[in-house]
């Protein structure tokens, strides 16, 4: 046998409904899930973007519309990949409202690049493939190598090189003491290793003195008159090892900072090189001096 119901729905307003109907037997009891689903958000989006043919290591913007082209608001949150980014990564959109976004792309390699990134809103995810690629433009130097005249000790000669840019977008260069990125982050990761064990040293120097009270000094101690008793003393010392404590943390944070912002560019006591970095506007070039001074006899 069988019986049939029917489940009228009679919505009051553009929004989702869920109710689970309860069904109970003789035997068992079940649910039956009944889901309406009301306005949705619909996001007007490229399906791909691409970048073409650009120069390696130069950074190339692209805008892109976004639209929300539904009945009602959405949030929404775009996920880069490694290679790209974006101006805004996350946001909300009223109903017809658009907004623009500036995708930026510095390809690091002269090579083809092709990901995808990820757009989510109103419970969807949507992956939209971008590609790029990135190839070495016509940027050269004048000379392969500089070799410097013999120079008495004290005295100084000078070598001059041009940096040509016959490519139609402007450059910006730098001389660095390390050959490739992945030296320089090897080098600053050596630093920050060392920074966290001197740090580590001294957290653990102070957690050591307070321990046994050498940080106790006359004015936090008792004195005759017995001016503060035991919980108010154990007060000040937590709050003078809090003190220190956050003291030291912001010094090492600042050194760390410091580390990571640093361009590692080329610092030597008998060459010098001007300018170390600077930009070439397209289809110019700019003179370098390279500065050799003699520390001894070599």
């Amino acid at each position: 046998m069988e019986i049939t119901y029917i489940v009228k729905f009679s919505p009051e307003t553009k929004s989702d409904y869920a109710y689970d109907l309860i069904v109970i037997t003789e035997r068992e009891k079940f649910i039956v899930p009944i889901r309406a689903m009301g306005c949705r958000a619909i996001l007007d989006f490229p399906d791909t973007i691409e970048y073409g043919l650009v120069p390696v290591k130069y950074n190339t913007e692209k805008p892109i519309m976004i639209r929300n082209i539904g009945e009602k608001k959405a949030k929404w949150q775009i996920v880069c990949p490694a290679s790209f980014t974006v101006s805004k990564t996350e946001g909300i959109l009223e109903v017809n409202q658009v907004e623009q976004l500036i995708f930026n792309f510095k390809p690091s390699e002269a090579r083809k690049y092709n990901e995808e990134l990820t757009l989510i809103y109103d419970g969807f995810e949507a992956s939209v493939p971008i590609s790029g690629e990135a190839h070495n433009d016509n940027v050269y130097l004048s000379k392969g190598h500089v070799t410097a005249d013999p120079t008495s000790i004290t005295l100084f000669s000078h070598q001059y090189y041009k940096i040509v840019n016959k490519s139609a977008v402007p450059i910006e260069f730098s001389w660095r003491a390390f050959a490739t990125e992945a030296e320089e982050k090897e080098k600053k990761d050596r630093l920050i290793k060392q920074l966290s064990q001197e740090e580590a040293e001294e957290l653990h120097e102070i957690e050591t003195n307070f321990t046994q009270g050498d940080d106790e000094d006359d004015e936090g101690s008792l004195d005759s008159d017995d001016s503060y008793d035991t919980n108010e003393l154990q007060s000040k010392v937590v709050r003078r090892k809090e003190k220190a404590l956050n003291t030291l943390t912001r010094k090492y944070q600042a050194i760390k900072k410091a580390v990571y912002d640093d361009k590692m560019l080329f610092q030597d006591e008998i060459f010098q090189v001007e300018p170390l970095e600077g930009k070439i506007w397209p289809n110019t070039e700019m003179t370098c001096c390279v500065t050799f001074r003699p520390q001894g006899p070599y």
